[in-house]
């Protein structure tokens, strides 16, 4: 294999690690053992943990934003929209909840800003187009934008918490699915609700 096909296989093994568990430290032993290969080969890929740790949380901040950004554009509903951030938030949510992240502020400072500032400046805003397309089409109550975003981000911690999940024998799928709808239904109007239901009907009868 040459340096580029090494620089994906390590890629892929922890990335998908840490889209399953979220950010934890990251040892030279742990990657050698599960792929085979020397101390020496990861560094002729990578030239630091740090360089795989940032290309890995990069380049999944850029799918999640591409993803919110192509979910906006997409000419569907606004309730299909609102769908779909449920499913485009579950795949990203244990990577970029508040836990995984307090864990990357304390090895890599520096790239924690990066993602904050990231999210900040490019995926907010897109939250807040949602969020006021929604309002402009009588879907969810006139609530502050911060206030809806501050509220949800907040709920979603106890998706990823480990001892409740664990306590509760819940996966965090569940859990997130849970926390999402009691928060959305807590915002929808009457419009809303009822165009959630037929949409979720429709999809019911066509499968």
């Amino acid at each position: 294999m040459d340096t580029q096909e090494y620089k994906i296989l390590i890629s892929d093994f922890i990335s998908d690690k840490m889209m399953a568990e979220g950010y934890k430290r990251i040892t030279l032993e742990e990657i050698t053992s599960n792929l085979a290969i020397s101390k020496k080969t990861i560094y002729r890929a990578f030239s630091s943990k740090q360089a795989i740790t940032s290309s890995i949380f990069i380049d999944e901040l850029t799918k999640a934003y591409q993803g919110l950004l192509q979910l906006i554009q997409e000419k569907s509903s606004m309730v299909t929209k609102i769908e779909n951030l449920e499913r485009l938030i579950e795949n990203y949510i244990r990577l970029f909840n508040d836990t995984s992240l307090n864990n990357l502020k304390k090895e890599y400072p520096n790239l924690w800003k990066e993602i904050v500032l990231f999210r900040k400046e490019r995926v907010l805003p897109l939250i807040n187009i949602l969020i006021n397309h929604s309002k402009k089409h009588n879907l969810i109550v006139d609530y502050p934008n911060e206030l809806i975003m501050k509220l949800f981000s907040m709920s979603l911690i106890i998706s990823t918490e480990k001892n409740y999940l664990i306590q509760n024998q819940l996966d965090y799928k569940s859990v997130f699915h849970y926390v999402f709808h009691i928060l959305l239904n807590g915002m929808l109007t009457k419009k809303g609700k009822k165009l959630l239901a037929i949409n979720k009907r429709m999809k019911n009868e066509a499968n």
